[in-house]
């Protein structure tokens, strides 16, 4: 099966670890700046695949983006980088449905670590 990669954020940093991911596993990338472009550009689809939130492009309240990519967008399983080390915020994303959490400075390995356990692969 096909699956796709999707990033949503603003660092270029974070961009470039997701673009060598995505070309490791062979997969497209999506890049979005906001939650609500990934949600209108996936909504149609019938994709699966991985999106990494970024919650420091997230709007106030953040976890309600968070809500929006995981109801509209549900055949995607969702990794969240909350914007701060608060445990309170990781088990709230997760108490939601988000598939998993990462803490920066996340590395290249990580982010694929994560990617193969939530495809499955």
């Amino acid at each position: 099966m096909d699956y796709s990669l999707a990033l949503i954020t603003q660092d270029r940093g974070l961009e470039k670890i997701m673009k060598r991911n995505s070309s490791h596993f062979g997969y497209e990338l999506g890049v979005y700046e906001d939650c609500e472009d990934f949600v209108k550009d996936s909504a149609d689809d019938n994709e699966e695949g991985v999106v990494l939130i970024d919650a420091s492009v997230c709007s106030q309240p953040r976890l309600m983006d968070l809500q929006t990519v995981l109801n509209e967008a549900p055949a995607w399983r969702v990794v969240y980088l909350p914007r701060t080390n608060k445990k309170e915020e990781v088990k709230e994303a997760m108490g939601l449905g988000a598939f998993g959490c990462l803490h920066r400075p996340v590395s290249e390995q990580e982010v694929r670590q994560m990617v193969e356990s939530a495809l499955g692969i």
